[in-house]
């Protein structure tokens, strides 16, 4: 769902984010962010991680590294999670007035790179993101990921920040998301990006969108304070 840049600007007040893994090992959702996309009954990632791997509760017996790495990583499952349920679900999902269609997911992920692009052209942001990469402790003990994917994603991570926001690359990467063929009307969609995203904007209106920010930045909060306590 959200971005690095995005999620890097909420998870900066949380003091705490850690790596979309599936940029790397392609797995499914459900592997790694304990949510399923077609189940629309109350669902916790927060929760499901603990449940695949309770060893991640007993802090006490965790190094500093692997607690840290664990409130990032609880701060990355609620804001897509947070994503999913107030935004996705009720503007551009199956169940929303535009019936979940391949325009409305194109404008999904196009108003989300926009958001993202916003924030990667804040240098002082992307700096900071550059020098708490480069410290990252990749000797984590976490089953979830391996030493080797965390160098990887600090490779990918690195280099996305140090290039500008591209939107012919959008174009291709979000076919390639959204498993898109060439179908009428498609190539027309993606012609119109970005202008499309203007449209979306009005359509989700900026009050959404800071009421998103909003919702995230206080449930990773909430999210991490609770973990920290069990500390």
């Amino acid at each position: 769902m959200p971005p690095l840049a995005l999620h890097t600007a909420i998870a900066k007040e949380t003091a705490a984010t850690a790596p979309d893994i599936r940029v790397i090992t392609k797995w499914e959702r459900a592997r790694t962010h304990f949510f399923d996309l077609d189940c629309f009954d109350e669902q916790s990632g927060v929760a499901g991680l603990f449940e695949a791997y309770p060893e991640l509760t007993n802090t006490g017996e965790l190094s500093p590294a692997t607690r840290a790495f664990v409130a990032g990583y609880l701060t990355h499952l609620v804001t897509d999670e947070t994503w999913i349920t107030t935004v996705y679900r009720p503007y551009f999902g199956e169940r929303s007035p535009l019936g979940g269609d391949i325009r409305a997911n194109v404008m999904d992920r196009a108003i989300q790179f926009s958001l993202d692009s916003e924030r990667r052209r804040d240098r002082h942001l992307m700096l900071h993101v550059l020098d708490a990469v480069a410290r990252t402790d990749i000797g984590v003990n976490i089953e979830l990921i391996d030493g080797d994917t965390m160098r990887r994603w600090r490779e990918v991570i690195t280099d996305i920040v140090q290039h500008e926001p591209d939107w012919e690359r959008f174009r291709n990467a979000a076919k390639r998301h959204l498993k898109l063929e060439s179908a009428n009307g498609l190539d027309d969609l993606m012609a119109s990006l970005p202008d499309l995203v203007d449209e979306t904007l009005t359509y989700l209106t900026p009050e959404r969108i800071e009421a998103f920010m909003d919702d995230s930045r206080i449930k990773s909060l909430d999210a991490v304070r609770d973990y920290i306590q069990c500390a």
